[in-house]
This record gives structure tokens, C-alpha cells and sequence, in this order.
């Protein structure tokens, strides 16, 4: 039953993630960049995560896709990132944060990016796509705001060097047609170039600043709160 459940509910998750693409029409390729980045989406929900489930199951959970465990509670597992978001939405599992995406290695990510203005550190094909799940659609934030804050923070200006980066690019590809390396790359910021579009990452870049200032007045009415509560003798 857990299977089919997966298999049912694939094509919803699928629609949530990279949400922020919606909207883009410029052609590449006989493709607008839309279809581009759905294209991206789609590979981007094959990428495998580590889940720890909550569960044990003696055979392999067989879906469309494949088959994934046998699982044990509280043992990590790797599964797609489409099979771990829908896991956590039946509450079989938490998903484990990928190590990129923790604190020191953003601000390494970012201070590399700073470093090199000729050229794009290597980050994940998918980290933008991957972000948006973990930090936008997954449950792996809830507990600890302020971290999350601080990860968007990051991300956020880590996406902006390279965005500052991609146009350059673009001008210079422009006015005088020639050879770019666009090693590392990522998928969205390779679709981006292709289709001369940077919708995808300006609207990426509004939801990191919509999600934070949200988070801030959070934080800033729950102080208050606080604040206000009569002391205990």
C-alpha cells in the first residue's frame, strides 16, 4: 500500500518543487524556459537524499521508479527526493539536511565565489531545486528557525554572486560573441544562460527575502511576547 500511495502521489510533489520557475517564456531550442526547467525539476526529484525513517520493513518498498529499502527505524537510508518529501508528508521519515547545505559549508561556498570573480565554484547540479525542498517544502527547518534564517541568508548571497556572475556573462556574450566557460554551472543557472532569462533566480531570490522578512517579524513578535509576560517572583 505504501508503494502505491508514493506512486499516486509523485506527480503532485513534482508540481510543488522549483515552483518558482512558473512564468518564464523565452524560446531555447524550440523549448521555452519553462519546459527547461521542468525539465530540471524532474531530474532534480531523481536526486537521492538520506532520509532517517521512523519504520522498519522487511522487503523493498517496490514503486514505478523502482524499488527502495528494506528500511530501519532510525537507520539512514538514500531515496529520491521526490519518494523522501512524500515519506515525510506520511510521517515515515525526517529528512536529513545534505552537508552543502549546512552553515560552514555555504559560507566556504560563498567566500569561494567571492575569491574567484573569472569563474563559478562547484556546487551541487540540482542546490538550488534541492534548497527550495529542504528549506520550502520539507519539515527539516520547523524545529529551529533561526538556523533556517541564517541558511537562507547564506543561500541567498551565495545565488546572488552567481547571478552577478551569469550576467557579466551575458553582457560580455552579447556585445562580443565568444567562447564562456560555464563550468559549475548549475542546472538552473545553465538554463538560465542558455534561454537569456534570469526569471528563475530573481524569483528564487524574492521567496529567500519574502521567507526571511517573515521570519524576522516571527522572531520579533514572539520577543515582544515574551518581553511583555509578568515576571515570575
Amino acid at each position: 500500500h505504501f508503494g502505491s500511495r508514493l506512486q499516486r502521489r509523485t506527480l503532485g510533489v513534482a508540481e510543488g518543487v522549483m515552483s518558482f520557475c512558473a512564468g518564464s517564456t523565452l524560446k531555447c531550442n524550440t523549448k521555452d524556459t519553462a519546459v527547461l526547467l521542468a525539465e530540471d525539476k524532474f531530474l532534480a526529484l531523481e536526486e537521492e537524499v538520506f532520509i532517517v525513517p521512523n519504520f522498519s520493513s522487511d522487503q523493498p518498498v517496490d514503486c514505478i521508479k523502482g524499488k527502495f529499502g528494506p528500511f530501519r527505524a532510525h537507520v539512514a537510508a538514500k531515496v529520491p527526493l521526490w519518494a523522501a518529501l512524500e515519506m515525510e508528508r506520511l510521517r515515515q521519515c525526517a529528512l536529513d539536511i545534505p552537508v552543502w547545505l549546512h552553515e560552514e559549508e555555504l559560507k566556504r561556498m560563498r567566500d569561494e565565489e567571492k575569491a574567484n570573480p573569472e569563474m563559478f565554484t562547484k556546487v551541487p547540479e540540482h542546490y538550488i531545486e534541492l534548497a527550495y525542498a529542504f528549506l520550502m517544502q520539507s519539515n527539516s527547518y520547523v524545529r529551529d528557525q533561526q538556523k533556517k534564517a541564517k541558511t537562507m541568508l547564506l543561500l541567498r548571497e551565495l545565488v546572488e554572486i552567481r547571478r552577478r556572475k551569469i550576467t557579466d556573462g551575458l553582457k560580455k556574450f552579447d556585445t562580443r560573441p565568444t567562447e564562456m566557460d560555464v563550468s559549475d554551472m548549475s542546472a538552473v543557472e545553465l538554463t538560465c544562460f542558455r534561454t537569456r532569462s534570469l526569471h528563475a533566480l530573481d524569483k528564487f531570490l524574492d521567496l529567500l527575502e519574502c521567507r526571511r522578512l517573515a521570519q524576522n517579524e516571527q522572531t520579533a513578535t514572539m520577543v515582544e511576547e515574551d518581553s511583555s509576560r509578568p515576571q515570575s517572583a
